[in-house]
């Protein structure tokens, strides 16, 4: 299960020797002090310490102090081996296997009766995980972290004896690769006119901030990292997770949190994380650190963030929000810099000691995390035997609710439309710590029949609260219904119409957003069952003998397949109708490959390794078919960085679509078309596309977008034959800039973002507000760009947009590819003004000149998420190439 390595700590030579003198030397002096290794000291203005600097620190400490271990914890998506610095006392340390043990038998709530519980409670330590920097540009706390390792071993005072006696702290970076880019970016622009320009990329290999988005999916390698240490190998009671965002004037953003709450929740959790929240309030106001704030700003009902995964596997889990300015370059603020409302100065319970102004520097960011990160240590040590019974107290409680009350179950039937999608799901929930099974024999639950080998996820177990919040459809509440949970006033008042948005989503439903049937059981399960440590789909087979080979376009592992065959010379030819083969009956969008160009080897290790079920017909059927080629792939990417743009290039690399990255430049240069055949353009707003950065914001080679020049190549490239596929925000940039006859239907009704908090937030009514929901949506399965879909899916709307036809003088009008049906579109979420799409497209093929341009209004591979939809964005690569 762990995958620690117990690194030596001091030489043993050293340790005789100290001993044969008789010395009395504390750990404070011997013990390196951070300048020592780094050569400035931490917090330092214009300095920032890289990764590599700090795990260099913690290997020096780890040689001088009995008081620190260095464990590594997995590689990252650049390569580098993350590392967790874990600290304790010395008798601790000579007991780390107890310890740990008593954590997950207290995690897991199995075979302990009260009384027992209470007994390893008393026993145990409680295991605190603090990250540091998941956010890399948010630099202070993962600089601090340095700092705080080393008081926390040199330490002699009272509260830092009692964390050391108490806790277990696993302190580590979750962005390693974010912390070097940033530091590498920022240090050599010190003393330069771009100090303090951002980043023209995003820090992390892929996806930036939207690493803290990612939690439920297990999508990115450092996230498969945390969820390791947390769910499989350390168990711990609390996770602290630093990030540097806090509302401004305010220094520190802390719990508790704004509404709403997720009502899947244990109380016992909402407790324990308003109680650390008051524990960390109290010491920034004991240490003279002003500007503590709550109640305000986050909301945590979307499971996708590091600490609010935890939540559901009764980890108490805090996120804090620092301030900063930029990097480790001071600033100086005015009251005249404040928003009105804070120019007074009042105070309120959960603002009790307003910042007045003055400098900030990164050296204040770090004080501030780690007074919070002690405040936390603190607190666990001294309710240390609370918190583990209280662990211990929500798994309890968890299986006796599912054991009283429905869903008893999950069952999700083999038998899916994407079964290599659905056992991804599976798979995955497993790797987190959920109990998954097979039913070793058929059975029957509420009137409907379910072979032997059907998935099971029975509920009665400790973190079934994070099934339900994933399995579940969401009803986002309207918060104006609700005054009195989320005003602090006397008198709560109401706001008739007014929109109230999250913080990020709305709505998630996994099985929605990935495609998979499933159903809740409202009965008591009586079938013997397999628990699966790794879920794996149905075994794939090739039937019958070689002749002409036949791919569904319902899976996406087709894709890779077909990738693969292309890549090797093969030819693979594209259904446009349906047609019978075997005695069997195979859609539009099928894929025929062929005999004579692949090996029967070949085929059989595709369908086995794949999990595809490939058939086979004596001779090529006679269908009208599109022939393949690998289409020759630009996907562009901005100097004003795109989560989306990062996302889409892990799903190409995931899905084996060989592509390049274009920039500005050569999208202002031109002749696209000798080179491509499709050009992909993720979700980005039209100025950033259009205009970039601006002259003086950053060094020239990173300032301007592709200008108007780009914005008639671009066009010049679909008039060749080319294919621009626009995603989601994009596709606003498409309509402004390309001369389509469409036009955006929402453009008059969609709200503003209310994402600031140091601005103008009045209330406003809106007539259309859909934030991150699941809607339903139908698909013209004859067109290209949506083979292999069902007539109806959920689709995610994210920021999206739908598309009405302009009258136009041009011979041949969009085809649509998907639209908004009549009806209630709600699935999952929150709508309002849902009529404003209904009938509305929500894909497009838009003919310009020889090529078209592919609109994909909503968020068809948001975040690697929506398994269910990742085909239109695939289907419209082929599209583009087909002849």
């Amino acid at each position: 299960m762990s995958r620690m390595t117990i690194r030596p700590s001091r030489p043993a030579l050293l340790t005789f020797f100290i001993l044969l003198l008789g010395a009395t030397a504390t750990p404070a002096q011997k013990v390196p002090a951070p300048e020592d290794v780094l050569g400035f000291k931490v917090g330092a203005d214009y300095h920032l310490a890289t990764y590599e600097q700090a795990v260099d620190y913690f290997r020096a400490l780890e040689k001088a102090s009995p008081r620190i271990k260095v464990f590594e914890m997995g590689s990252s998506e650049a390569g580098r081996t993350m590392i967790y610095a874990l600290i304790t006392s010395e008798e601790n340390m000579g007991r780390l296997e107890r310890y740990r043990e008593i954590a997950r038998r207290l995690a897991l709530a199995r075979d302990l009766s009260d009384d027992e519980a209470r007994r390893l409670a008393a026993e145990g330590k409680a295991v605190v995980l603090i990250g540091t920097g998941m956010h890399a540009n948010e630099c202070a706390p993962a600089q601090g972290a340095i700092q705080l390792a080393h008081d926390l071993v040199v330490s002699e005072e009272a509260d830092i004896r009692l964390i050391r006696q108490n806790t277990i702290l696993l302190l580590f970076f979750p962005n390693p690769d974010g912390m070097t880019m940033l530091a590498e970016w920022y240090l050599p622009n010190v003393g330069t006119p771009y100090e303090v320009s951002p980043m023209p990329w995003l820090y992390n290999k892929y996806v930036g901030h939207d690493i803290n988005r990612d939690s439920y999916m297990n999508n990115l390698k450092e996230v498969q990292n945390i969820t390791r240490l947390v769910n499989r190998e350390w168990f711990p009671v609390i996770l602290y997770d630093h990030h540097q965002t806090a509302p401004f004037p305010a220094r520190i953003w802390i719990p508790p949190a704004a509404e709403p709450t997720n009502p899947n929740l244990h109380p016992l959790f909402i407790r324990g994380k308003n109680l650390i929240g008051t524990a960390m309030g109290y010491a920034f106001d004991r240490e003279g650190k002003p500007g503590a704030i709550s109640r305000f700003a986050f909301d945590f009902i979307y499971p996708g963030y590091e600490d609010s995964f935890c939540d559901f596997f009764n980890v108490i889990s805090i996120m804090t929000e620092t301030a900063h300015y930029r990097y480790a370059t001071p600033h100086f603020y005015t009251v005249d810099d404040f928003p009105e409302a804070y120019r007074d100065f009042t105070i309120s319970a959960f603002y009790p000691s307003p910042w007045k102004g003055g400098w900030w520097r990164l050296k204040d960011g770090v004080d501030y995390a780690n007074t919070g990160s002690k405040a936390v240590l603190h607190t666990a040590a001294v309710y240390r035997e609370m918190f583990l019974y209280g662990r211990y107290q929500m798994g309890r409680d968890t299986i006796e609710k599912y054991r009283k009350e429905p869903p008893y179950a999950w069952i999700v039937p083999q038998e899916q439309w994407d079964p290599p999608v659905a056992a991804r799901l599976l798979d995955n929930l497993a790797f987190s710590g959920i109990e998954v099974y097979k039913a070793d024999e058929p059975f029957v639950c509420d009137g409907n029949a379910y072979p032997a080998g059907t998935w099971v996820i029975p509920m009665a177990q400790p973190f079934a609260r994070f099934v339900q919040t994933l399995f579940e459809a969401q009803s986002y509440p309207d918060l104006t219904k609700y005054p009195t949970l989320w005003q602090g006033i006397v008198r709560p008042q109401n706001f008739p119409g007014a929109y109230l948005p999250p913080y990020d989503m709305a709505g998630w439903t996994l099985p929605y957003q990935m495609g998979v049937k499933t159903a809740a059981a409202r009965t008591p399960l009586q079938v013997r069952l397999t628990r699966l440590e790794k879920v794996v789909p149905p075994t794939g087979s090739l039937e019958g003998a070689a002749g002409t080979y036949l791919i569904s376009p319902k899976t996406n592992n087709s894709y890779i397949a077909v990738n693969r065959i292309l890549k090797r010379g093969g030819q693979v030819l594209w259904a446009q109708d349906s047609f019978a083969a075997g005695g069997k009956e195979y859609p539009a969008g099928t894929l025929i490959v062929a005999s004579a160009n692949v090996t029967p080897n070949l085929m059989e290790s595709l369908a086995r390794e794949l999990h595809l079920d490939i058939g086979t017909a004596p001779t090529p059927p006679a269908v009208k078919a599109y022939k393949l080629k690998t289409p020759r792939v630009a996907l562009y990417r901005s100097y004003v960085p795109s989560m989306d743009e990062g996302w889409t290039r892990w799903l190409f690399e995931k899905y084996e679509f060989p592509f390049e990255n274009v920039y500005d430049a050569e999208v202002r240069s031109g002749h696209l078309d000798k080179r491509f055949d499709v050009l992909v353009i993720p979700s980005s707003r039209t100025d950033a596309i259009v205009e970039g950065n601006k002259p003086g914001t950053l060094p020239p080679q990173y300032v301007g977008g592709i200008t108007e020049a780009g914005v008639q190549n671009i066009r010049a490239f679909a008039e060749a034959g080319g294919t621009v596929v626009t995603l989601r925000d994009a596709c606003l940039f498409a309509l402004d800039k390309l001369r389509l006859p469409v036009s955006d239907a929402l453009k008059e009704v969609r709200p503003p973002d209310r994402r600031s908090y140091g601005e103008d937030t009045t209330a406003q009514a809106a007539r259309f507000a859909c934030p991150g929901s699941i809607l339903r949506i139908e698909f013209n399965t004859k067109h290209p760009v949506a083979y292999g879909m069902p007539p109806e899916a959920p689709g995610m709307f994210y920021g999206g947009t739908a598309f009405d036809l302009a009258p136009s003088f041009v011979k041949e009008t969009p085809a649509t590819i998907a639209k908004y049906p009549a009806g209630d579109l709600l699935m999952s979420g929150y709508l309002l003004g849902g009529s404003y799409l209904n009938g509305k497209a929500a894909a497009l093929d838009v003919p310009v000149g020889k090529g078209r341009v592919v609109l994909l209004g909503f968020a068809v591979q948001n975040r690697a998420q929506p398994h269910g939809t990742f085909k239109l964005l695939f289907n419209s690569l082929y599209y583009g190439a087909a002849q």
